[in-house]
């Protein structure tokens, strides 16, 4: 039964084979790479990001929209030329026409400027949100970095463990297994690194796709190693609730553009409402008769919407007024129930990594008592192991502790409107 169990060892440490990653073979080598801080990564997207550069182009429309809206209408050319007998006792004319819009061009360079203001901030809660899906994946590259570290001091630990096993007697109870176990184990930890390191620059990929810089070759990377350590790990003191509320009405750029939305609404159905007001006609020019008298004349005429009178625009309008209010007012109800959520998240996400960095250190003085035990000759290479795979296990779940963590601490920002967390919150 034991030399089958031996086998069993055996056969289940050769099924998967170790291979090295050949750096060589990769798309970016390590001297492609170029380590950023998190505030870098942030103002290189904002420059930089094409999408972004994109979206800016829109403020330029807006601007020229703005001169459309408050354009004067071009005068007319007339003439009046009259050929044949009739023209003996009659006058040509040659002048301009000028149409005089009557209390629309200024309600209407109005609507234009609120559209203006609309896409100001459209394009600020771009690069807000912009700021924090780089913020995201930074934090994701750490993540990634994070797992591989944990993976190589257990490979540390595990080569420790190989070299004790190996040095214990021959003759010693379970020799031959304890070392066929930890050289299984060392195996299993290889693979293991190889696709973290795999994850890692997948995650280098998506940081880089996120930044979005148009003809740049160089692979960027996070500056730090890990999450452990992070300034938004360390424990924050938030504010009441009516406060982070406050907050969120001050900065959050889509409750600015539904306010802007409204304005637009509202300025809309005034340029329509105006187009039941008559313009003018003024014109004026040179007239001669056949006889070679000749002199001016003026006219004046009125454009009086009689037969339309812009019924069907105006209830349109009103109905677009009234969508803006009520995606204004789902908004704020919207915006006011989330910050609760998030907030009681934040809350009970950051004491779940206060109690998991106690239960690791709790954990790591277990496994290193059973590691000198066993150097002793007090417990089993198994009982080590098991100790060993349950502080990795404590040690992904702190790992996914510190996920949910950033994930409420990021939730929290956008519905606040910050993509950074301060105390010292302007109120």
């Amino acid at each position: 039964m034991k030399r089958f169990f031996v086998f069993i060892l055996l056969l289940i440490s050769t099924i998967s084979p170790i291979y090295a990653v050949d750096s060589s073979k990769l798309a970016h080598s390590e001297s492609d790479r170029h380590k950023i801080t998190l505030e870098e990564a942030m103002n290189m997207a904002l420059e930089g990001n094409i999408e972004l550069q994109e979206q800016r182009k829109n403020l330029g429309i807006s601007e020229y929209a703005v001169k459309k809206a408050a354009a004067f209408k071009n005068p007319q050319f007339q003439s009046n030329l009259l050929m044949g007998p009739i023209a003996r006792g009659n006058s040509s004319q040659i002048g301009l026409m000028l149409p005089v819009e009557v209390l629309k061009r200024g309600e209407r360079k109005k609507a234009a400027l609120s559209e203006l203001d609309y896409t100001q901030n459209k394009i600020k809660d771009y690069e807000f949100k912009l700021k924090l899906r780089v913020r995201t994946s930074y934090f994701n590259l750490l993540v990634a970095k994070s797992e591989l570290k944990i993976l190589e001091e257990r490979k540390e630990l595990l080569e420790e463990l190989l070299e004790i096993s190996k040095k214990k007697p021959k003759s010693s109870q379970n020799y031959e297994i304890d070392v066929l176990q930890a050289d299984m184990r060392l195996k299993k930890i290889l693979v293991q690194i190889n696709r973290a390191q795999a994850n890692i620059r997948t995650a280098q990929y998506s940081f880089n796709k996120v930044l979005n810089l148009a003809n740049n070759p160089t692979l960027y990377d996070s500056k730090e190693d890990s999450v452990f350590g992070q300034e938004f790990f360390t424990k924050l003191e938030l504010p009441s609730y009516d406060e982070l509320e406050e907050v969120a009405f001050q900065n959050r750029y889509d409750i600015k553009m539904a306010e802007s939305k409204i304005i637009k609404a509202k300025r809309d159905l005034s340029v329509v409402t105006k187009q039941r007001i008559p313009d003018l006609y003024i014109s004026g020019g040179y007239a001669f008769a056949h006889d070679g008298t000749s002199g001016a004349y003026v006219g004046a005429g009125v454009d009086i919407p009689s037969l339309y009178l812009y019924t069907p625009e105006i209830k349109s309008a009103k109905l677009e007024l009234d969508k803006a209010q009520l995606e204004y007012n789902s908004i704020i109800n919207i915006t006011k129930n989330v910050i609760h959520t998030n907030h009681d998240k934040f809350i009970m996400a950051q004491e779940n990594v206060e109690h998991y960095k106690d239960i690791l250190d709790e954990s790591n003085k277990i496994l290193n008592l059973s590691k000198q035990r066993y150097k002793k000759g007090q417990t089993s290479l198994t009982n080590l192991i098991i100790v060993e795979h349950s502080h990795q296990e404590l040690l992904n779940e702190f790992i996914d502790a510190m996920k949910e963590y950033y994930n409420a601490y990021m939730a929290l920002l956008q519905e606040l409107g910050l993509d950074n967390w301060t105390i010292d919150i302007d109120l």
